[in-house]
């Protein structure tokens, strides 16, 4: 890979561990003649600077979920500095910093195109919603009070799948295969598969299961009234960070979205190794 031009570092966290290794970074930048400088909080486009080729953070996963849209849609590369706990989407620990701005300087690093999910939302009449919504790991539909169930018509193409009983529903991405739908019982799928995976939350039937499909699917969710309870609201979420609210009478159209999130590794990066290591396998 090429050396890249420019590298913005993020590191919204400003504890003692996260503020040495931003200096043990900036440093070894310095050393190895790479232009690094640091962005604003979860930015990814500096007012004087401009937009950097690559963008380092410095935390766990939820660090990197923050920026993954912006960085998309830039086309820069990102990269993690584990600083959190299982830190899948991460390059590397801090520990390894010094291996990682040597693959930098001599381009020996790798870059893996990661799938993300682009959501669109249309009311009762079909219109759709001004605003689009993205998502690297997952989207959910779920029940707004916690603990009650919820009925959703979910189709494939156009044509209907099932109608799900469940305490939610999941449209994961390979990369969210290790985050809430391996929790919720999904598959674990190889992180550049070209497919994605339904999996229902608790669901009230034991043939209900979690089904991986070509990533090419546009996936409809349909939220039913459940019992005469139609009062009761309901909402979606993004990587488990964004939450909106959504009627019975709206629908979500799930599907790959355009721009893939290029993700920064080491050299010689192994995922069956990390999986070893994270699940302690």
């Amino acid at each position: 890979m090429k050396t890249p031009a420019s590298i913005g570092i993020l590191s919204p966290t400003r504890t003692a561990p996260c503020l040495l290794a931003l200096q043990h970074l900036m440093d070894a930048c310095a050393a190895a003649g790479l232009n690094a400088y640091e962005l604003g909080k979860n930015t990814v486009n500096d007012p004087v600077l401009g937009k950097p080729e690559m963008i380092l953070c410095l935390g766990g996963d939820g660090t990197m979920l923050s920026s993954a849209l912006n960085a998309s849609s830039t086309g820069a590369i990102m990269g993690g500095i584990n600083m959190g706990h299982l830190g899948f989407l991460s390059a590397c620990g801090r520990e390894e910093i010094e291996q990682l701005v040597h693959a930098l300087a001599d381009g020996s690093f790798e870059v893996d195109e990661r799938a993300m999910l682009e959501v669109r939302k249309f009311d009762a009449a079909g219109k759709e919603a001004e605003r689009r919504f993205y998502a690297l790991n997952e989207l959910s539909l779920t029940r707004a009070q916690t603990g009650k169930m919820i009925d959703v018509d979910v189709e494939l193409d156009g044509k209907l799948l099932n109608r799900y009983h469940a305490d939610g529903i999941l449209v994961a991405t390979p990369t969210g295969s290790t985050a809430y739908s391996m929790s919720a019982g999904g598959p674990l799928m190889w992180p550049t598969a070209g497919v994605t995976c339904l999996t229902p939350i608790c669901p009230h039937s034991l043939t209900s299961r979690p089904i991986v499909l070509p990533d090419a699917v546009e996936i409809t969710l349909r939220p039913r009234e459940r019992r005469g309870r139609a009062g009761e609201s309901l909402i979606f979420s993004l990587d488990g960070r964004n939450t909106y609210p959504i009627a019975l009478n709206e629908t979500l159209s799930i599907s790959k979205a355009p721009n893939p999130l290029r993700l920064l590794n080491l050299p010689g990066s192994d995922y069956a190794a990390r999986l070893r290591a994270k699940l302690r396998w």
